[in-house]
């Protein structure tokens, strides 16, 4: 499953937008004596204790055309920037990210991963920022419900994304893990673009691919 998501980059004073056992005990009914003094004679008389065990059975069906989806994915943006074009090196911060990539598995045991490219930053000229480097940082990954007892998924390592269309592992849960909701989230301060100074200016959008495949990685 690909869901096709875009990061604007603005430049200069244009844009560089860069079974369970219950069991009851019955307590042991104590024993009792009587002794009558004028015959010397005594009686005694106990239970004895019994358990029982029972069980509780649930059921759980999952729906044979369930599918594990790709519920969302972050548009990024870098804002407006001066085009870098002097002695140092551009390097600019993401302004916003809108949306954590969210993952739902309704209870399948294959695994999951989702996997990241993305296309070069291009203008509406095809004019591309040359030698430009998107950076995400490793998520913060969590469960969308409280108490979600299934093995947690895992980030991938920190991203660099140059534009050669090569799949990175952004998020991955390993067989019978990640079940449920799980979101990976990318703080605005682990997402970098980093630009070369020798640019035109102009507003540049690079696309980013993500793709969920039904195995682990």
């Amino acid at each position: 499953m690909t869901r096709r998501l875009k990061i604007s980059l603005l430049s200069s004073l244009a844009v560089l937008t860069l079974g369970v056992g219950l069991s009851a005990a019955l307590p042991a009914a104590a024993a009792t004596t009587d002794t009558s003094s004028s015959t010397g004679s005594s009686s005694s008389s106990s239970s004895a204790s019994t358990t029982q065990s029972t069980k509780v059975t649930s059921e759980f069906d999952t729906d044979p055309n369930a599918a594990i989806s790709l519920d969302s994915a972050p548009n990024i943006s870098f804002g407006k920037n001066v085009t870098p074009n002097t002695k140092s090196n551009g390097s600019y911060a993401a302004l916003s990210a809108d949306n954590p990539v969210e993952v739902s598995n309704p209870g399948l045991g294959s695994g999951w991963s989702v996997q990241l490219k993305n296309t070069p930053f291009t203008d509406a000229t095809g004019d591309t920022l040359g030698g430009a480097v998107l950076s995400l940082g490793a998520p913060d990954i969590a469960a969308g419900n409280t108490g979600n007892p299934s093995a947690a998924p895992t980030p991938g390592a920190a991203t660099k994304l140059d534009g050669s269309g090569t799949n990175q592992i952004v998020f991955s849960a390993a067989a019978k893990g990640g079940l449920g909701v799980w979101t990976a989230d990318y703080s605005l301060g682990d997402i970098n673009l980093a630009v070369p100074a020798g640019q035109m200016g102009g507003v540049y959008t690079s696309t980013l691919t993500w793709q969920l495949s039904d195995t682990p990685q």
